[in-house]
């Protein structure tokens, strides 16, 4: 059995803010095993802010669904973090937060120092995933946005054929409808980011 150059790392705890600690440990003792201190800093930061966030929406709806932490190899160069939570609705995302708030700069700052980040509703239940990528390089400040998955046309369609084919029991169709919101969501969310 070949051993992958770069691993990957899963996480899955409850909605509390001892929590918060570990998952940046888990992204941090990623980096350390894979030779990557260029993106510690960054991604233990960026991932202490999605995991926070996550905590504070399953809190303020009563979610005691498990987040999840995924930290994995896009390639050799990109580094992808999902912080999945259970709770409904979107993360709120401020254009000012005064030096007196005490929330309101996690997405903030995710945009600022991340190559890419987003918010997927894919999958079942009412939860999201918060995720970003880097790099190690320098973000570049004047490249457009990578395009929202949120109230993408092309996005809702491919949850309905996916819930569809989850309705009809069809193991083979579930699975192409998997792979199928998965390659788009990579293709027309992701990669655009990195092209830029």
């Amino acid at each position: 059995m070949a051993t992958r150059l770069h691993p990957d790392c899963t996480l899955a705890f409850p909605p509390h803010p001892a929590w918060v600690h570990a998952a940046r440990e888990a992204v941090r003792t990623l980096l350390t095993a894979t030779r990557r201190p260029d993106l510690t800093d960054t991604a233990v930061s960026l991932t202490s802010e999605a995991v926070t966030n996550a905590i504070n929406a399953c809190q303020a709806k009563a979610c005691r669904a498990p987040i999840t932490l995924s930290a994995e190899w896009a390639d050799p160069q990109h580094l992808r973090v999902f912080v999945h939570d259970g709770a409904a609705g979107l993360p709120i995302r401020r254009r000012l937060a005064s030096l007196e708030d005490e929330s309101g700069r996690g997405l903030m700052l995710i945009e600022h120092e991340s190559d890419a980040w987003g918010v997927c509703t894919h999958g079942p239940g009412p939860g999201k995933a918060t995720w970003f990528v880097l790099s190690g390089r320098e973000p570049d400040r004047t490249r457009r946005p990578a395009k929202s998955p949120v109230g993408c046309l092309e996005c809702k369609e491919a949850i309905a054929a996916r819930r569809a084919a989850d309705a009809e029991g069809d193991q083979e169709k579930i699975t192409d409808a998997i792979v199928a919101v998965r390659s788009h969501f990579r293709d027309a969310h992701i990669l655009p980011a990195w092209s830029q």
